[in-house]
């Protein structure tokens, strides 16, 4: 029995020693998860530095004739980076000019024409309406002279007859037959005139169709030119865009620098050719970078807008940087720390912080520690 002990006594003694690692190794996690948690709170935090960054590109496919900046070099907003060949636009841009010239000089020749025809219409209308009034007039009398006329020879001719049957039976003279008879000739001359009258302001109508023929060609002639005009006019206005489309493409193959910063790419050299939308160029704007970094919320009632922090770096031991926050983002990203059924607390969620740097002095990519404290 003594023998059977002894044995049994080293797995014995195995099972406690894991059994005390195991209630160690807890002890410790649960102490690590304890200072985890406290670390969170108070950081530093770590992140990334970035800065505006822009590509340089063309819009005008062609050869690079001139590349006048370097990685490195600083450029200003607005100055000459690079430069496309524009001797096919130049062409295009004499060609587009010329049709100009040659739409505007239609343009006006249809000008001219649209006058004229606005001029002989308005003398065809003062004319009509000159003579339009007293031919009418004129008609209107003739018409009534004539009626009178035939009234009065009508009349003058029953007289007439009956001073003749008068005469015949001897109740009349010889002098007022004929002074019955004078009368009668006098009012059938009467009528001949008024005849006549009536004839020549018919004919004066007869004049009036004839302007009012002329007006209305007048008018065709007028429209005619007046649609010349509006061609004439909409291709001067379509040369006109077409020349200032080569002129804007020619802007185009200068390329400038959308913003100040520092060349930090150079994807080609002068004398390649390059297609639309190629970035040749890339501008970093290393005096406005900012760094995000990822803060728990058990941090954020510490953090406000506007707050100065301090940053540092490893390339710079022992230095410190100013910061400020400028944004702080209202949806969590992740959780930081999870919580676990045995200690019955809960998940730590992270919102991104956004510092502001504004120093040169730290370039984008760099990782560094942002202090909140």
């Amino acid at each position: 029995m003594m023998a059977r002990s002894e044995k049994q006594k080293p797995g014995f003694l195995l099972v406690c020693v894991i059994f005390l690692a195991l209630f160690c190794v807890a002890l410790f996690l649960n102490g690590c998860a304890s200072t985890g948690s406290a670390v969170l709170e108070k950081g530093p935090f770590s992140g990334m530095v970035n800065a505006p960054e822009v590509d340089v590109t063309t819009k005008i496919p062609g050869r690079v004739v001139k590349l006048l900046v370097r990685e490195g070099d600083s450029v200003a907003q607005g100055q000459l980076v690079a430069e496309i060949d524009s001797t096919d636009l130049k062409a295009k841009e004499k060609a587009a000019l010329a049709a100009v010239e040659a739409a505007g000089a239609a343009m006006q020749k249809a000008r001219a024409s649209m006058e004229a025809a606005e001029a002989a219409a308005a003398k065809a209308r003062a004319a009509l309406n000159a003579v339009s009034e007293s031919a009418d007039a004129a008609l209107a009398r003739a018409q009534a002279g004539l009626a009178k006329a035939r009234e009065d020879a009508s009349l003058a001719g029953q007289t007439y007859k009956r001073i003749e049957v008068l005469y015949q039976n001897g109740a009349a003279t010889a002098q007022q037959l004929d002074e019955a008879k004078n009368k009668l000739a006098a009012a059938n001359a009467a009528l001949e005139a008024a005849r006549a009258d009536l004839a020549a302001a018919e004919a004066q109508k007869d004049q009036v169709n004839v302007y009012r023929a002329e007006l209305a060609a007048a008018m065709a002639a007028r429209a005619a030119a007046e649609a010349d005009l509006n061609s004439a006019r909409a291709a001067y206005q379509r040369a006109k865009a077409e020349l200032q489309e080569v002129r804007a493409n020619l802007l185009e193959t200068q390329l400038r620098a959308p913003m100040a910063g520092t060349v930090t790419s150079r994807n080609v050299e002068q004398g390649e050719m390059v297609s639309t939308g190629m970035p040749l160029l890339t501008i970093t704007a290393r005096d406005r970078n900012w760094v995000d970094v990822k803060v728990p919320e058990t941090m954020l009632g510490k953090i406000s807008l506007n707050k100065e922090v301090t940053v540092t770096s490893s390339a710079f031991p022992g230095k410190r940087f100013k910061g400020k926050v400028t944004a702080i983002n209202k949806k969590a990203d992740f959780a930081t720390y999870r919580a676990t059924n045995e200690r019955g607390d809960k998940d730590i969620m992270a919102f991104n912080v956004k510092v502001s740097l504004n120093n040169p002095s730290l370039w984008p990519g760099m990782m560094v520690e942002v202090n909140f404290e």
